[in-house]
This record gives C-alpha cells, sequence and structure tokens, in this order.
C-alpha cells in the first residue's frame, strides 16, 4: 500500500497554471507587526502524543494568564500559544519550566518573519537544585562544571 502511495505521489506534477508565483500586496502584511511577541512556538518532549483539547485546557490552568490565550495545534507534534497580553506571556516565560503529565514542555520565541515549523524546539533552559553543597563550593565555577556535566550551562 505505501509503495503504491509512493509511486503515485511521485508522479504528481504541477500544471503551468498551477506552477506560478503569488505575489502578497503590502496591505495583506504586516512588517511591523508586533504579534509575534505575544507567542511561543513549543512542543510536548514525549514518544506520544497526547489528546490536544486535554492539554489545550492543562496548559492554560497551569499558566492561568489574566487576559486570556489561544493554544493552536500545528502539527508535526508542536503547538503555538498566543497571548492577548504582553504581561501574561512574560509571566509564563518566567514561570517556565512547564510540563504536562510528567512530560517537559518546550516554549521558544518566535522571531519576526520565522516560520513557526522551523523553530529549534530540541532543549530547554531549567533550573538545577543541588543539596548539601559546602559553601565554599557555592560559586560560578563549580555551577559552570556541574551544569556541563549535565547538560549545556
Amino acid at each position: 500500500m505505501d509503495e503504491a502511495i509512493a509511486g503515485l505521489s511521485g508522479r504528481l506534477r504541477l500544471t503551468n497554471k498551477e506552477d506560478q508565483w503569488l505575489v502578497l500586496p503590502g496591505g495583506l502584511w504586516h512588517a511591523d507587526s508586533d504579534s509575534h511577541r505575544l507567542c511561543f512556538i513549543g512542543r510536548l518532549l514525549s514518544s506520544r502524543v497526547p489528546r490536544f483539547e486535554a492539554f489545550s485546557t492543562s496548559i492554560q490552568d497551569m499558566i492561568n494568564p489574566v487576559k486570556g490565550m489561544e493554544v493552536w495545534q500545528l502539527g508535526g507534534g508542536r503547538f503555538l500559544l498566543r497571548f492577548n497580553h504582553i504581561i501574561d506571556r512574560n509571566r509564563a516565560l518566567e514561570g517556565c519550566s512547564w510540563s504536562f503529565e510528567k512530560n517537559i514542555i518546550i516554549l521558544n520565541e518566535i522571531r519576526e518573519h520565522e516560520n513557526p515549523l522551523r523553530v529549534n524546539l530540541d532543549w530547554c533552559d531549567f533550573h538545577v537544585h543541588v543539596h548539601e553543597l559546602p559553601l565554599s563550593m557555592m560559586n560560578l565555577g563549580v555551577a559552570t562544571l556541574l551544569g556541563n556535566r549535565i547538560g549545556r550551562f
């Protein structure tokens, strides 16, 4: 079955009419738009895909934005968070790291004109607590050594 589909899709070709560039007039997109500053792209670090409705409800309850937010499923395990106010967005960033069903939620900012499906979501920052460390070892050198041992400091 997969070979048959691969054979058929390999023969697909655009017609001359379909193979034309579409130029968008300047009024349809905003070069000075700040909407990307209200958004995060993210994915759940898990081997299975959760039910989107449960995930969406859970992340909205965790972040609890005052002015609200929207969660969109983008495909490829990715989702987009769009906040209605910059204060809620900043609170969400400060509250990291987030998790859902014991799996890390990786969030990243989107730059202007960046394709959300190409944003790197392979790592995230998080804090590590080291217990019973002698006071003389609480310094940047030891922190760097320990941090680089378990990841990237």
